[in-house]
């Protein structure tokens, strides 16, 4: 399409920034960003009333270049337009935290701009508007995006095209799912097509509010697009999805609202599910569908049909919502209007390149294939490189327009000008009328009338988070109270071990088959230790006290320190380098430090400094092992609530001792930890909670180690001046076991604990045996066929309460252990699941799954059930197979599991329908439907009877491109996964050449009416003939053929983009001939 006024051509050298004027007091405070703007984003303002920014070089970096223009962007708003046309080669461009910038595509004159080479990011920017650019990528070392949007306020792109990108090819989304910040994005018109494999994906558009209208999706695997938060996704048309369309959230808890509306879905070659639209959703993601069709027969006719909620993944369901989510309107097309409307106008519509119309006529006529290199297409097409017409006062409005309406072309003020008082600047006006007839004849300018509001997402009520049980202390022989200042999750894999040994596991979140490292090599000095085995995960954390416990005796605390992280946190320079090491069989050096500590010490370790490397290990020996520790407990142990909200201790003191360690636990907190240190027979506890009783223990330390415990004593921590709260009332027994009594009463408002007391029919005093910090305890010390009383008394800031009423209970008759599972067998085995049956056990509650892979030696829980039957369902196919065992359960306990069972995985099924999906004079591209239960797939070639592999693929898709022209190769493939390979799938033949592509790229042209009739009946019997004799060993014939194929192309003028890109074509391939 010619572009408007190309007369008077300049060249521009450097760039040119107008300064900014003010805008017209006529601007409406809600002004569309430009005619023709829709959706969520239609209002950025981009650079209106700003300055002027000339791109004029083709250069990666410098005055007038592309990286220039935007990233010299101030405060200013500014409007970038080009003096020139062509490619523009760029390096990274990372555009962050700017505002109010248009890129106006539209002003380049000849064929437009492509922008290729590397990637453009806009991060925490807003009022952005991008109009008629292509980007294009290409095949990079790096895998990126053709474009990355992130946190980023009122943008619309329009009218662009977006390919090959190594990640995604445009993504739009926050960075933090639980804050968002992208919001009002629009995003229409425009093309994200061919991402290039292996990854190849449409995009992310996640938690945004976003508008994608009249866009295609076409030639990408997957993420077409991935969506998450809320999103008006209305006429769209996509277009040979590979393995996943429209995928509504993924596996994720987050939330997302989504319309899909009056869209067109046509399967191609590359589609694994063509009957599926929308997928991958979950109870997360609310959906609502309206008047959508799917064309999922792959025949090559537009025929698709409204099948409803049929087009939504059958297995992956999302929720279907009643009615539209309220968002800003866009004119809605029928599906088979839109459908013509997208193929006719979107991208950088106003000069199509070839790669454009080519993906557009491949959507009609339902052929093409994803690419895996932007050359299996053709590549970048040759574009006109031009100059635009002349601008005197470089304020981006020529100056034959200037004049044409009545502006000054010395005057660059004038731009921000508003003459006809329509609220859009001079400026502004010409650059829409540059981009109107990007648009369908007919297509009102003006969105839809909306009221609002925009639909709000419910608050999402915070999950009611589980009581956290108090853990068991972490305590070893010489370690007390080990405490992880660490997430729970790693500090759970956190534990304190015994005779250290080589084949011991390092880490305690690497303890499965798969990633259990374990040690070699262990100084003789220290193996036999107590140690601590920590979490690989916590390496990353940062705190300063990561790991603390207290010493019972003097002892060397060794610190095992990955050798690869060059240098030491700054607590472990106070360790002395001992010169030897612990080595695991990644292998990994691990260096040892030393430090001294008495008996009694608090030691504190800090953050590994590094948190890509193992963490550190840690390894207590004891140093005085010839000292007799004290042989008495301390005794008279006494405690009392002060005044200082403190709790004093004193005991009497024992001569051998050098200090005491003090023991606590609480209502609370039931489970006994060391708590502090001290030389003296005292010791005040001022880190207390009114309302607790607190239970107190002593341990006499010296060098050797300590002395048994003392009598346990309990305080209840008040303040007398306080009022008691009232007695609990409504106790009553929940449960009744053999073992075990639940009881529960009605909560007090007063409380912060509660003390249970106990009495049986032999005893008519009652004693405290336990305490809960809510409404609920469960007793299990009790003893079968035994009738027991109880109350509850309620403790508070002001003391305890009187007592409640009693409860009274019988427990069960003596129960036995179950009888061990028997006949545990698999059944329905598959790649996918496999079935569990067992004989039931006599007195089973309940049942216990244990697996392991069969190469491996760790079972793992993998469910609990009350059937003696279980499907697993959680298969990893790419192991051999799994061990299983079962263990029957009930309040007496676990029994010994049943006798092991290993279940083989199957070799899954042989992938089908093999294609050839492009080809060209070395490369040649397949493509597969895959079967179920197989993690990749061999990919086979045959020369004369001669197989060779050739690799793997883990898509449906795979591109030879160590073919050879003129060979003639026959291809197939078999699926592998842990259990071996399948059986080999149909074979196709195929012999590369170098016509196949400049036959493509003829017949494209010959369908775009680019040439008279005779023209192309001329060409296409040249290029037979060349073929034929080239196939016939006649390279001579085949290459005179070639020349006169391109004699008689290149009489033809013609403004079509196909025709330079067939004679690039066919100058190749003349090359490739000689």
């Amino acid at each position: 399409m010619k572009k408007f006024m190309l007369v008077l051509f300049c060249i521009i050298f450097g760039s040119a920034i107008i300064p900014v004027q003010p805008l017209s007091a006529h601007a409406e405070d809600r002004l569309l960003a430009f005619p023709g703007a829709e959706g969520f984003g239609a209002y950025s303002q981009g650079g209106r009333g700003g300055e002027v920014y000339y791109v004029t070089s083709r250069e990666l970096k410098g005055p007038g270049t592309f990286h220039d223009a935007l990233t010299t962007a101030g405060d200013t708003p500014r409007t970038i337009v080009f003096g020139i046309s062509g490619e523009l080669t760029i390096p990274q461009i990372i555009v962050r935290d700017k505002s109010n910038i248009t890129i106006a595509g539209q002003t380049a004159p000849g064929d437009g701009v492509t922008i290729k080479g590397n990637n453009v990011r806009f991060i925490d920017c807003e009022d952005i508007v991008i109009r008629y650019l292509r980007f294009r990528m290409g095949t990079l070392e790096s895998q990126d995006d053709a474009m990355y949007v992130e946190d980023s306020k009122n943008v619309i792109i329009d009218h662009s095209s977006f390919s090959w990108g190594r990640d995604e090819v445009l993504s739009i989304k926050s960075k933090n799912y639980e804050d968002i910040q992208s919001r009002n994005i629009t995003v229409q018109w425009s093309m994200m097509t061919e991402g290039l494999l292996t990854h190849s994906m449409g995009g992310l558009i996640e938690m945004n509010t976003i508008t994608m209208h009249h866009n295609l999706y076409a030639h990408n695997n997957d993420r077409n697009p991935k969506t998450k938060g809320q999103i008006d996704f209305v006429n769209n048309v996509v277009y040979n999805w590979g393995e996943y369309p429209y995928v509504a959230g993924g596996e994720s808890g987050t939330k997302g609202y989504g319309n899909v509306v009056g869209n067109y879905f046509v399967a191609g070659i590359n589609s694994v599910d063509p009957q599926y639209a929308v997928v991958r959703g979950n109870e997360n993601y609310s959906l609502y569908l309206e008047n959508n069709r799917i064309d999922s027969n792959k025949n090559g006719v537009l025929d698709g049909t409204d099948t409803g909620a049929g087009m939504m993944e059958k297995e992956r369901p999302s929720v279907l919502m009643p009615e539209r989510f309220n968002y800003p309107l866009v004119h809605t097309q029928e599906p088979e209007d839109a459908y013509e409307a997208v193929l006719n106008f979107a991208g950088s519509s106003l000069a199509r390149d070839a790669v454009d119309e080519r993906i557009s006529r491949e959507v009609r006529t339902q052929t093409g294939a994803i690419i895996g290199h932007e050359d299996d297409a053709g590549g970048f097409p040759v574009l006109e490189e031009r100059t635009g017409p002349t601008d005197s006062d470089n304020d981006g409005m020529p100056d034959e327009w200037e004049l044409a309406h009545g502006l000054d072309p010395d005057n660059s003020s004038d731009r921000n000008a508003d003459r006809n008082g329509d609220g859009y600047t001079n400026l502004e006006d010409y650059l829409n009328e540059l981009a109107a007839p990007g648009f369908p004849d007919g297509y009102s300018m003006e969105p839809p009338v909306w009221s609002g509001p925009v639909f709000t997402p419910p608050e999402i009520p915070e999950p009611e988070v589980p009581k956290k049980e108090p853990l068991p202390a972490k305590n070893g022989e010489l370690i007390k109270n080990m405490i992880i200042n660490d997430s729970e999750k790693n500090a759970a894999n956190w534990s304190v071990q015994q005779n250290l040994q080589p084949g011991d596991l390092v880490a305690g979140d690497r303890m499965s088959d798969s990633n259990g490292y374990q040690f070699v090599s262990i100084p003789e000095t220290l193996q036999g230790s107590e140690w601590i085995r920590s979490a690989v995960e916590s390496r990353g954390s940062t705190s300063e006290d990561l790991v603390s416990f207290f010493l019972a005796a003097d002892a060397d605390v060794y610190v095992a320190h990955d050798s690869r992280i060059s240098s030491l946190p700054a607590w472990l320079q106070s360790y002395e380098p001992t010169g030897k090491s612990i080595t695991d069989d990644q292998p990994i050096e691990f260096k040892l430090y030393k430090k001294h500590f008495p008996a009694g010490s608090h030691v504190v370790m800090g953050p590994n400094n590094d948190a890509k490397k193992m963490n550190y290990v840690v390894v207590v020996k004891p140093t005085a092992t010839d000292k007799d520790t004290p042989n008495t407990a301390p005794a008279g142990l006494f405690g009392e609530m002060q005044s200082n909200d403190t709790i004093a201790l004193q005991w009497e003191s024992v001569a051998e001792a050098e200090g005491y360690l003090i023991y606590r636990s609480s209502s609370k907190d039931p489970y006994v930890r060391a708590v502090a240190y001290t030389t003296n027979a005292t010791y005040e506890d001022n880190i207390i909670d009114l309302g607790m009783h607190y239970t107190y223990q002593i341990q006499a330390v010296n060098a050797g180690g300590p002395s048994q415990t003392s009598d346990a004593i309990t305080v209840l921590a008040y303040e007398d001046s306080q009022s008691a709260p009232p007695a609990p009332a409504g106790l009553q027994t929940t449960e009744v076991n053999s073992l075990s009594i639940a009881l529960s009463w009605e909560a007090v408002d007063e409380a912060v604990s509660y003390t249970v007391y106990r009495s049986t029919e032999n005893s008519s005093n009652a004693e405290a045996i336990g305490y809960s910090s809510d409404a609920t305890y469960v007793d299990n010390t009790v003893d079968p066929s035994t009738t027991y009383s109880y109350y509850v008394t309620a403790v508070g800031t002001g003391g305890q309460s009187t007592a409640s009423s009693t409860t009274n209970a019988t427990t069960g008759a003596p129960v036995d252990l179950p009888s061990v599972p028997q006949a545990l067998q698999a059944s329905d085995v598959s790649p996918s699941s496999n079935t569990l049956t067992w004989q039931t056990s006599d007195q089973a509650e309940q049942y216990i799954v244990y697996r392991k892979t069969t190469s491996g030696e760790l079972y793992e829980e993998i469910a609990r059930t009350t059937d003696a039957r279980y499907v697993d369902d959680a298969l990893n196919v790419e192991e051999t197979g799994y061990t299983y065992k079962v263990t029957a359960l009930n309040e007496k306990g676990e029994t010994a599991p049943s006798p092991a069972i290993d279940v083989a995985m199957p070799q899954p099924p042989a992938p089908t329908d093999l294609i050839v999906g492009l080809a060209g004079d070395t490369f040649v591209g397949l493509v597969w439907t895959p079967q179920d239960g197989a993690s990749l797939v061999n990919i086979y070639r045959e020369v004369n009877g001669v197989a060779e592999s050739l690799g793997t693929a883990k898509v449906n898709t795979f591109y030879d491109r160590t073919a050879e022209s003129g060979v003639e190769y026959t291809y197939y493939v078999k699926a592998v996964n842990g259990g071996g390979e399948s059986d080999a799938s149909n074979s196709v033949t195929v012999r590369p050449s170098p016509f196949i592509q400049l036959q493509s790229a003829l017949d494209v042209t010959i369908d775009s009416e680019t040439f008279p009739h005779s023209v192309a009946k001329r060409l296409t019997n040249m290029l037979r003939q060349a073929t034929h004799h080239w196939e016939k060993g006649h390279s001579t014939k085949a290459s005179d053929f070639t020349e006169k194929f391109i004699t008689v192309l290149a009489a033809e003028t013609t403004s079509n983009p196909f025709s330079s890109q067939l004679h690039a074509l066919a100058q190749r391939t003349l090359e490739q001939l000689e």
